[in-house]
């Protein structure tokens, strides 16, 4: 309901006289990557801040307000993008295919992996300061200074792999738009969602399973774990693309549609981006919203291996340790040196 109230609100404002002017998404996007690049840079700062800060309830709500500010700009950064793929380039399918093909590709060759294109709800964050404020390299770095590293970090993320990722998600969304029900939205709506959902519990709840068990033979586990890790990446990617497409269709066809979101369409897209994002941040997961922003290391259990579930894993460890005396607001705040690590 966030992306979706966001990029609709996005939609609404670009069919207006001022967001139909050739300028606007090219605007829109640059604007978006500023903000990005604010967020890179001050990083440790904010981080050392948030740290020191004596009345953590005030930390709290200045993470909270992290979270939000870089959850709407990634709308913008995506709308302005997708919007301007849509303008300029073909919808014939086979283009599309090849994009998507080409990009998942590029991706995997930079990168090593296709974990970027996997999101909600498979990587399921809480939120803290320890995970949500610097953001992780996958360079191996040495001897850089972190106003170098923020600056690489931030191109290497921001404009290549993001554009590569918006490239994925647009082709594939089209791809099922042209094949998969054109003509009845439920109908599509509901397969997307069985199957997405049919995806998402076999990846997602048999993680440890599959890492203790080999499905394949252990020759294939041995010599290509890379190629077993990717294929499962891909699988839950395409869970996240039948998913949020599936309630995104509904949400169109049954919610947008409603006499006052059609007649009040900002302030009820903006109603729905405060309580969705309040229900997310007394649940302690908003920042789920755009996903971890180091690698989270509190599944001492092993249950999520690939894909943390952090809402699950820290239920799971507070029944098997109910004698920790550690309260919610000092998991918050406890933080831990930052570890650069190399996918």
């Amino acid at each position: 309901i966030f992306w979706q109230s966001g990029w609709n609100f996005m939609v609404e404002w670009l069919n207006t006289p001022l967001g139909q002017q050739r300028a606007t998404l090219p605007s829109l996007y640059l604007f978006s990557q500023l903000i990005l690049f604010i967020i890179y840079i001050n990083q440790d700062c904010f981080y050392n801040y948030l740290v020191k800060e004596e009345f953590k309830f005030f930390a709290i709500i200045f993470l909270q307000c992290h979270t939000l500010i870089t959850a709407l700009n990634y709308i913008i950064q995506w709308a302005s993008m997708w919007t301007l793929w849509d303008y300029y380039a073909s919808d014939d399918w086979r283009l599309m295919l090849i994009v998507s093909i080409a990009s998942i590709l590029a991706i995997i060759t930079l990168t090593g992996h296709s974990y970027d294109l996997v999101c909600s709800p498979f990587i399921m964050s809480y939120d803290s300061i320890q995970y949500n404020v610097r953001i992780e390299t996958s360079f191996v770095t040495e001897k850089m200074s972190p106003f170098l590293l923020h600056i690489l970090n931030y191109i290497f993320n921001e404009y290549i792999i993001s554009l590569l990722s918006i490239l994925v998600w647009h082709g594939s969304y089209t791809l099922l738009d042209v094949f998969l029900y054109p003509n009845n939205e439920n109908m599509s709506a509901a397969i997307s969602l069985l199957i997405g959902y049919v995806l998402f519990f076999i990846l997602m709840y048999t993680q440890s399973f599959q890492n203790n068990i080999g499905l394949l033979s252990t020759f294939i586990h041995l010599n290509f774990p890379s190629f077993i890790q990717n294929l499962r990446h891909l699988c839950a990617f395409f869970s996240c693309i039948f998913l949020w497409r599936g309630y995104w269709i509904l949400f169109d066809a049954h919610i947008a549609t409603i006499s006052f979101v059609h007649e009040s369409p900002y302030t009820s897209y903006v109603i729905g981006i405060i309580i969705s994002f309040i229900i997310l941040s007394i649940m302690k997961i908003a920042s789920s919203i755009n996903g971890p922003m180091s690698h989270i290391n509190d599944d001492e259990y092993n249950l999520f291996p690939l894909y943390s579930n952090c809402f699950l894993v820290k239920w799971f460890n507070r029944k098997k340790n109910p004698n920790e005396l550690s309260s919610g607001l000092s998991k918050i705040t406890n933080v831990e040196p930052f570890i650069i690590v190399s996918f």
